[in-house]
């Protein structure tokens, strides 16, 4: 079956005095990626903010790092992460946690459909979701 749309969820916090280790065991949970600012990102170029960020992957490598529902990726992790919803907090008030999605399209058609009960969690969450669109090649085999 030919996939159109794929997507990726992280929540992510990031900033230039953001304390990557500190996160990771405040909150225990093991990151995705982490960013450290000053290290280089290429021969000229340095990381202008350090950033942690989790897709739940690391505690369960089963679970897919792409969804064919944006919902189902978001869901995922808020049934982790409103769990830790009071240690996350301090993050969110000083804007530095964002849930990031990645949403990887074949085709300029559709997109994302977000249930009223996904928005009122992501609501009360208090983290603002940002969505970075990339065209991307079909799923020709599938």
């Amino acid at each position: 079956m030919k996939k159109n749309h794929r997507y990726t969820v992280q929540f992510r916090i990031a900033g230039r005095n953001v304390d990557a280790a500190n996160i990771s065991l405040r909150l225990s949970l093991r990151p995705t990626q982490i960013r450290i600012a000053g290290d280089r990102r290429s021969e000229e170029r340095v990381w202008d903010e350090s950033l942690w960020a989790y897709d739940g992957t690391a505690e369960n490598p089963s679970t897919t790092t792409e969804w064919d529902s944006l919902e189902d990726g978001l869901v995922f992790l808020l049934n982790v992460l409103e769990q830790k919803k009071q240690l996350i907090d301090p993050y969110i008030e000083e804007k530095a946690a964002i849930w990031w999605c990645g949403h990887f399209q074949s085709s300029f058609d559709g997109g994302p459909t977000l249930s009223v009960a996904l928005l009122n969690r992501l609501s009360a969450f208090g983290a603002p979701i940002f969505i970075d669109n990339y065209f991307a090649a079909s799923d020709e085999g599938e």
